[in-house]
């Protein structure tokens, strides 16, 4: 019964079916409602069941187009099958369409409003507000991914730990308000300095990660090296005695745990900070070394 309650969930969760898919079996199910809506009559309507298709390809459908269409097309099969009935005046049918017309029109606007609350929840849940990346939920989920990617296609994946030298001077100097700004510009900068298939989060203070899928460690420390030249270029522009220490790890072997990923990243940043920051370091994993 939970594995039923959980799959419904699910099925009503927009996002966990592709567009294409919902508006085919939408549309599929209001045309095949259709002629058992006018075999029956008016003694048995089927009205009701349009709500059903309606619903999910409102739901699922990203595109307002398609969900207009599923309305259009709903009402005018309904609306046919109100003309086939005659047993009713023509004062009852005018009725009824003006119902079908706005209970259709009513449940696909709530359903889309459903629809973007539950996205916007799940965008802020995953999102850092300040600088608009993604956040250590969203790392830990992107780490899952890549790690079983990588035991089943094998290549070797780079996670880079960055941390900023002399945040908490801006911070004490010239207010939170400049240190917003530090971490916005560091925002900027991995944004609009990394690969189409990299990932950058924040995971919290003045800690970021670059998440680097097919990317071996001559590459990753090459692209790293650029980075903490960047930092201190771009920082010391806009005013700020900031720089960044940075520690990258270059998985080969996957570990059990993507905690022990960020962990070495970790140390090797640590590493950098206390060997004179402004620096990068390799974090290696023990296990493997040891094998």
């Amino acid at each position: 019964m939970k594995k039923l309650s959980s799959y419904l969930v699910q099925i009503a969760s927009p996002g966990f079916i592709p567009d294409y898919a919902a508006t085919i079996v939408g549309y599929l199910a209001i045309l095949a409602i259709f002629p058992l809506d006018v075999v029956t009559g008016s003694r048995v309507s089927f009205n009701i069941v349009y709500v059903i298709p309606l619903t999910f390809i409102a739901l699922h459908c990203s595109k307002a187009v398609v969900v207009t269409g599923a309305v259009v097309v709903s009402v005018a099969v309904q609306a046919f099958t109100l003309l086939t009935f005659t047993d009713d005046t023509y004062q009852i049918k005018l009725f009824l369409f003006g119902m079908v017309l706005l209970s259709d029109t009513v449940l696909v606007l709530v359903a889309r409003f459903a629809r973007f609350n539950i996205l916007e929840a799940e965008r802020l849940s995953t999102t850092d507000p300040l600088t608009r990346l993604s956040n250590r939920r969203a790392l830990e989920v992107a780490m899952n991914l890549e790690m079983t990617r990588q035991k089943r296609y094998g290549g070797e994946f780079s996670l880079v730990l960055i941390d900023l030298d002399g945040f908490k001077g801006v911070n004490d100097t010239m207010g939170h308000h400049a240190g917003d700004m530090a971490l916005v510009l560091l925002a900027d900068i991995l944004r609009e300095n990394t690969r189409q298939s990299d990932m950058v989060f924040r995971i919290g203070g003045d800690e970021f990660v670059v998440l680097m899928p097919n990317t071996e460690v001559d590459d990753c420390e090459r692209i790293c090296n650029g980075f903490c030249k960047l930092i201190a270029e771009q920082m010391q522009k806009a005013s700020f005695q900031i720089t960044a220490s940075i520690g990258y790890t270059t998985i080969e072997r996957v570990p059990e745990r993507s905690i022990d990923i960020l962990t070495i990243a970790d140390k090797a940043m640590y590493a950098a900070k206390t060997s004179g920051k402004s620096r990068v370091v390799r974090g290696y994993d023990t296990s493997v070394m040891a094998a």
